[in-house]
């Protein structure tokens, strides 16, 4: 990878002006040795600072060609089919009339134009609408005539084919409109069947959850009586055990143990009460289960029959459906059939119109007229030469596809403004900086020679470029850092102390005295004043010079 590389400092647009005035005299004793101080002014200045990668390079100027992209190619109409229906039978004794119609067929037939007189050379600078060449007047007027025939045959074929379509429109919209009805009346009748045989389920079901809830009822009336009866078991027992203990003095307290014998009766027959209540709610569970067995089977065979003439009925209502989902594809596909013949048949009405207009609007007289600008580099076409569609007309220098391209290596190329302006300087043109930007970065590539990755950048020239020629050649520079409207100073100027930046002035009485300054950007000769000068100050650069 060859380069001639260089390193672009500047302070922007205006240079500053250095050494105004030089003081020599102040002496400095140091570890034994003197050292003569000398102060030289400079002035603080306004303008830009940048830094940039600069390569030579070389211009490049594209081309434009222009060629003849008019078809005139004249369509001949062959015979055409005549049209045809044929019925396609569907279940249920319905069938449906299938359309078609014969099309117009159109080939292409080469045509040709002869040139009469060429206009132009090479190395001729011409504008666009000048006159390249002259076509013989017959050739123009022969494809000029066929055309116009084209457009009188395709009108007439779309006329014909209109006036035999309405027919075919008509049959299916009918067709369509049937089918249609048919799946809508199928929809009702399977939603009201459907409804029947679940108000049959939910009838079922509600008797069955009667019968049920019975059965629980009881079950727990039956676990308080249980606890009734264990509770009226413990007081009979307490009572029986009265009885046997006064058996003995039975005669002795007869009222006593005649209140223990009632006391016992009554707590038999309490027991016997509620064992009887229990025997009545079991008895009662024993026919509610029997009950809610039947219950069970009819809410069973409710649902079995939901199931089996749901499936009927979705069976019908899907074979009526299918009737309707054929006849509306069966409508869709004859309309887009018969759509696509209509518009066929208008696109090659269109296509001829546009033809014919296009023709007299490219073809000026018998005159083919330049779309471009430009200096002429090849004119490819003689005197007797047939002209047709995609023949090269010229070929032109383009102005807006100016370029030069450069190499850079990968560190250079990370450092740039690759989305920047990038400024050219031409040998021809010292006085004069071009912009331009990066239109295109190449793969990154490898240079053995050098062990480095390089990259090769198109820069593509903005602005004028009238003055720019092939193989001039400049200086191309990409700009890594820029600040724009700044007041600079000479880094010789700035001291340091710590973080502390200063500059040396001298007061109103000569005498030299220090001054704090905020410094910024700094392209390597010059440094950004944020604070401390204004444009016009004039400060110091030091100079030391030792001595034994």
């Amino acid at each position: 990878m060859e380069k001639n590389k260089k390193i672009a400092i500047g302070a922007g647009c205006s240079a500053a002006i250095l050494a105004v005035a030089v003081t020599t005299g102040v002496v400095v004793w140091r570890n034994n040795h003197t050292q003569e101080v000398t102060y030289r002014e400079t002035t603080v200045e306004y303008g830009d600072l940048t830094v940039g990668i600069t390569e030579d390079s070389t211009v490049s100027i594209g081309t434009v060609s222009q060629t003849f992209d008019l078809d005139i190619s004249a369509l001949v109409s062959s015979d055409s089919s005549s049209g045809s229906s044929q019925t396609d039978s569907m279940s249920g004794g319905m069938g449906m009339q299938m359309f078609s119609f014969g099309e117009s067929s159109y080939t292409s037939q080469s045509q040709e134009m002869e040139i009469d007189s060429v206009h132009i050379t090479v190395g001729q600078e011409i504008q666009a609408g000048d006159v390249l060449y002259t076509l013989t007047e017959d050739s123009v007027e022969e494809i000029r005539a066929q055309l116009e025939e084209d457009v009188e045959d395709t009108l007439a074929d779309y006329q014909a084919l209109m006036v035999e379509q309405q027919k075919s429109y008509l049959a299916a919209k009918q067709g369509y409109d049937t089918y249609v009805l048919n799946g809508n009346l199928a929809e009702l009748t399977y939603t009201k069947e459907l409804q029947e045989l679940q108000d049959k389920v939910d009838e079922a079901a509600e008797e069955l959850e009667d019968k049920q809830n019975q059965v629980n009822e009881n079950l727990e009336k039956l676990v308080e009586l249980q606890d009734e009866l264990t509770s009226a078991k413990k007081d009979l027992k307490d009572a029986q055990a009265a009885v046997s203990e006064n058996h003995d003095n039975r005669y002795n307290d007869p009222y006593y143990y005649t209140v223990y014998l009632n006391t016992r009766d009554m707590a038999q027959t309490i027991v016997d009460e509620i064992e009887d209540d229990i025997e009545s709610l079991e008895d009662e569970n024993e026919t509610l289960l029997t009950e809610i067995g039947e219950a069970t089977r009819s809410w069973n065979e409710a649902c079995r029959n939901l199931e089996s003439e749901k499936l009927s009925a979705q069976q019908t209502l899907e074979t009526d459906q299918y009737y309707s989902s054929v006849a509306s594809e069966w409508y869709s596909i004859q309309t887009t059939s018969l759509d696509n013949d209509k518009q066929n048949a208008y696109s090659s009405y269109e296509s001829a119109v546009n033809k014919l207009e296009e023709f007299n609007s490219y073809i000026v007289g018998n005159d083919v007229i330049a779309e471009y600008s430009g200096v002429v580099t090849e004119v490819p076409l003689s005197v007797g030469d047939g002209v047709t569609r995609n023949t090269s007309l010229v070929t032109l220098y383009d102005a807006s596809d100016v370029t030069m391209e450069i190499t850079v290596s990968e560190d250079d190329y990370e450092s740039i403004d690759q989305d920047g302006e990038v400024n050219i300087s031409y040998t021809a043109y010292p006085d004069t900086i071009y912009s331009g930007t990066i239109s295109e970065v190449s793969d990154a590539e490898y240079d053995s020679d050098s062990s480095e990755v390089y990259y090769t950048l198109t820069v593509t020239v903005q602005g004028d470029v009238s003055g720019l020629y092939e193989g001039m050649t400049g200086d191309v520079t990409c700009v890594t850092k820029e600040t724009k409207e700044v007041t600079y100073v000479s880094n010789r100027a700035i001291f340091r102390d710590g973080t502390r930046y200063y500059v040396k002035v001298r007061d109103e009485n000569g005498n030299i005295i220090e001054k704090d300054v905020t410094t910024g950007f700094s392209d390597g000769v010059n440094v950004e004043i944020i604070e401390g000068l204004s444009q016009g100050d004039t400060v110091l650069i030091e100079s030391k010079v030792s001595e034994s």
